[in-house]
């Protein structure tokens, strides 16, 4: 047994499978991938790590998984299998988390792809030392069972913890999530989430916290410029100077040289650095150069729709801006939809009944459930420009 103190828990006590798990080179490099990626530019007190993010998520899913085994819906061996999912669920993120996925998902290869490879090599070997099958891990993260829902449902611990050590470490506070009341009034089920009504407060403010920092910190209109910029950065660098890179199957090989831990923030940094000292004055140590000195891409155009809404055509909007004499390789489109909530997998516990949510007097019925944002970013110099032609 062994106790770590944590800034949102308190103090976290770890049993042998879990400081086994930590100690593993895998795991360690969790302390060199930021968690909120380059929240840091505006946010500078956000450079906290996944590996203090995982953390939580398992003193959460220990937290629950203890009063669910207590109430006799879990045994004991699910509370482990539970545990360690959590702990490591993090594992297969990129340098930079999405910035540099989306270079890979192109070519398909997401973190999730990525965690299944680590759960395969030592990793999965060391799980399994512990007395723990890797493929039971597997059949949670996949799955859509009781265990996947405390791990990767609609309450779950990945989310509780990181809605409120991301708004801690941001500064941006919006409204207070009872993480307490949330652990002892939530239910969970294989299809959703049963919630008492005493309860619903605290869960209201836990999705009305989701929304806001998607808004807020998350998909904020600067921060997402410069992850768009990097993504753009990475593209040219695996191509002209970490050519070894350009293929998924480069990931798959650290992981079994042993060489993928050391493939971090810190790595891309060094990459970046290397790259523009060799090539300052070539288009792509021009673009490096920006990211560095902060000048990135600024946004000429945003739509926000809730719940759908009305499409938007970025295409048409982008065309316009080239033949407007703004180069292609300067103009960065971006849409995504994200979910807020699905309505149809939460029930409240009202008066010995359970109902749906849309049956329930909430202020979740008028929180969107989904938020698709529309943008197009252009590089500083065009955007006089841009905004004219928009």
């Amino acid at each position: 047994m062994k106790r770590i103190f944590d800034e949102i828990h308190g103090n976290i006590e770890l049993d042998d499978i879990a400081v086994k798990i930590l100690d593993t080179p895998v795991m360690q490099r969790l302390r060199r991938i930021r968690q909120t990626s380059l929240a840091f530019i505006v946010y500078p007190g956000a450079t906290h790590t996944r590996f203090s993010h995982s953390l939580g998520t398992y003193q959460l899913a220990n937290k629950i998984g203890s009063r669910l085994v207590n109430e006799g819906v879990l045994s004991q061996e699910e509370l482990e299998l539970v545990k360690v999912t959590s702990l490591i669920h993090d594992i297969g993120q990129f340098p930079f988390s999405h910035a540099v996925e989306g270079y890979y998902i192109k070519k398909g290869l997401s973190n999730k792809d990525v965690r299944a490879y680590i759960l395969h090599s030592s990793l999965g070997d060391e799980i399994e030392d512990a007395g723990i099958d890797p493929k039971r891990l597997r059949t949670i993260f996949d799955g859509n069972g009781l265990m996947t829902s405390i791990v990767d449902g609609e309450v779950d611990v990945d989310r509780m913890d990181y809605l409120v050590r991301d708004s801690r470490h941001s500064g941006v506070q919006l409204g207070h999530i009872d993480l307490d009341r949330l652990i002892f009034t939530v239910n969970y089920r294989e299809d959703g989430i049963s919630v008492l009504d005493k309860g619903m407060i605290s869960l209201e403010n836990f999705y009305i916290a989701r929304l806001h920092m998607y808004q807020a910190v998350y998909y904020h209109k600067t921060i997402l410029g410069y992850e768009l910029l990097l993504r753009s950065i990475y593209s040219r660098l695996v191509e002209e100077c970490e050519t070894e890179m350009r293929d998924p199957s480069s990931v798959v090989e650290m992981i079994s040289s042993n060489s993928f831990p050391y493939w971090d923030d810190e790595w891309l940094f060094g990459a970046l650095y290397r790259c523009y000292s060799e090539n300052p004055n070539s288009d792509l140590g021009q673009m490096i150069k920006d990211f560095l000195d902060r000048r990135g891409p600024k946004v000429i155009y945003e739509e926000i729709n809730y719940d759908g809404g009305s499409p938007g055509n970025l295409e048409e909007i982008t065309e316009r801006l080239e033949r407007g004499g703004i180069p292609r390789e300067s103009i960065y489109p971006f849409e995504e939809t994200i979910s807020i909530m699905n309505k149809d997998k939460i029930k409240v516990i009202s008066k010995g009944k359970e109902i749906g949510l849309q049956s329930y007097p909430s202020l979740l019925n008028r929180i969107p459930s989904s938020l698709t944002l529309r943008r197009v970013y252009v590089d500083r110099e065009f955007v006089k420009r841009a905004r004219e032609l928009v």
